[in-house]
């Protein structure tokens, strides 16, 4: 069966259904107006919805989701809210995705602490976007994903400015990673400054 990406994590004439489903909103209860987002590079962003689109999973948890980047493309593709879950440990982050994409589902704190694990476990995949190469323990994150699920994360290619780690080298990278996932692939990327990146999808052993 061919790949569509428009059919990644729902179908959206599914999601027309549903909306002709639900009760009228009562008087006086209108949705909040969306607040724009900062501009973003969507390139990374569009790069990770292909590639989980290819994983064929029903939902994701975004940790380390910034302003909402990521959402920004799920809304584009329309794709239901209750797919998606955002992560961030930054209070001006969560505020800034809150406004901008009302009705998406985002909370504040550290994912890595046991209290916000319970929040996202039950979802399909993790998304890691800019994160694996500012996380000392990485690995030791890595560690704590439930066995089989995948996991999606971008990697620079050259020494960037607040990165702990990058790799030009793809057998480094996976010498680093492939006693915690089965990487499945790795995929390169670059920004709309030529900036070079890996996106790499894995899965727990």
């Amino acid at each position: 069966m061919s790949f569509d990406p428009n059919q990644l994590l729902n179908n959206p004439a599914g999601l027309m259904g549903l909306r002709g489903q639900l009760p009228p909103r009562p008087a006086g209860d209108a949705p909040a107006e969306p607040v724009p987002p900062p501009p973003y590079d969507p390139t990374m962003y569009e790069n990770a919805f292909g590639r989980l689109g290819l994983l064929q999973i029903a939902n994701v948890a975004d940790l380390g989701c910034g302003p909402g980047n990521f959402t920004g493309v799920m809304v584009k593709r329309r794709q239901k809210t209750e797919v998606y879950l955002g992560v961030d440990m930054s209070h001006n982050n969560i505020k800034t995705a809150k406004a901008a994409y009302p009705g998406w589902n985002f909370i504040y704190g550290d994912f890595l602490s046991p209290q916000v694990i319970q929040q996202y476990e039950r979802y399909e995949a993790y998304l890691l976007l800019n994160m694996m190469d500012v996380m000392e323990d990485d690995r030791a994150f890595l560690d704590t994903v439930p066995s089989g699920k995948p996991v999606l994360f971008s990697m620079p290619r050259f020494p960037k400015e607040g990165s702990l780690r990058y790799f030009d080298d793809m057998s480094e990278l996976r010498d680093r990673y492939s006693n915690h996932l089965s990487i499945q692939s790795v995929g390169r990327y670059a920004n709309a400054l030529g900036e070079s990146y890996s996106m790499v999808v894995g899965r727990r052993w």
